[in-house]
């Protein structure tokens, strides 16, 4: 009996450790596939191995890989280790470790790369810093794709704080003073001053002039800088404007400013932050739901 128990156990050991075994055949086999598919330029193949690639930015290009190691997660998630070598067109030669992460189908099949550890460069992305900064990205927020699914949530928070940014400038920065009249062959010249009352020095501030007839309809535009320097926080500044043509008709004009939004949305993502904004957005959030 004895005999007949360390028997059923060892072929119990045995079929386990053949199964484990084929999990990592298999899944080395589908990352030799991924990466060939890489060097080759097959997107639809890369897509095939590994569905989520089609949301990264970039991907790190491959003349060939070696495989590190291949280990059990846990009783079905696989990780393979690799380090992949590339060769640019410059003749550089880089070497970059990566980790592919896969789980069985619903045939038990290892035919699917579901997440990655290096194979993708986030710093490429412009929201990176901003996502961390912010803590929409978190420190165990390790693998690409949970990296790459934040970026969504970063997007609308720098997105609020452009806005919003935006509607400062509009409200605390104005033209205080200001005056027009027309001018020889239909021309129009002026001159104003622009208060910042804001707290932020601010550059390519622009003014766009409407002219009207006097009945209130739009005859032109004519747009420039207030300052080809910045505007600083708290200052005014005085400008000229000259408008070649108006025509004759024009009997009404009224000015506003406008601001890059490239240059805020740019500040918004280099500006120094505590680390908690992210969690504060979902709270407001989730109040106004």
């Amino acid at each position: 009996m004895k005999k007949n128990y360390l028997t059923i156990l060892f072929l119990a050991i045995l079929l386990s450790s053949c199964g484990k075994d084929q999990k990592l055949v298999d899944s080395e086999q589908t990352v030799l596939t991924f990466f060939k598919s890489v060097k080759d330029g097959n997107e639809e193949q890369m897509k095939s191995s590994y569905p989520n690639i089609s949301t990264f930015d970039s991907y790190f290009k491959s003349d060939s890989i070696k495989i590190v190691e291949s280990k059990l997660v846990n009783d079905s998630l696989v990780s393979v280790s690799t380090t992949n070598y590339y060769t640019n067109g410059f003749g550089k030669q880089s070497t970059k470790e990566i980790e592919l992460y896969l789980l069985p189908d619903s045939l038990n099949l290892y035919n699917k790369i579901v997440d990655s550890k290096g194979l993708t460069d986030h710093k490429e992305n412009e929201l990176y810093k901003f996502a961390i900064n912010t803590g929409c990205i978190k420190e165990n927020d390790t693998t690409d794709v949970q990296k790459n699914s934040k970026y969504i949530d970063a997007y609308f928070l720098q997105y609020r704080y452009t806005v919003n940014k935006l509607l400062i400038f509009k409200t605390d920065v104005s033209v205080v003073d200001w005056s027009w009249k027309t001018g020889y062959g239909g021309s129009a010249s002026g001159k104003g001053i622009v208060k910042n009352n804001t707290t932020f020095d601010i550059p390519k501030v622009k003014y766009k002039i409407t002219y009207k007839d006097r009945n209130g309809n739009q005859i032109t535009t004519d747009d420039g800088y207030i300052t080809y320097d910045v505007l600083r926080a708290g200052s005014s500044e005085s400008f000229t404007f000259y408008t070649s043509y108006v025509g004759s008709r024009a009997s009404k004009a009224s000015i506003s400013l406008e601001f890059d939004e490239d240059m805020i949305k740019e500040y918004v993502l280099n500006a120094d932050y505590d680390g908690d904004e992210y969690e504060k957005y979902k709270s407001e959030k989730e109040e106004i739901e």
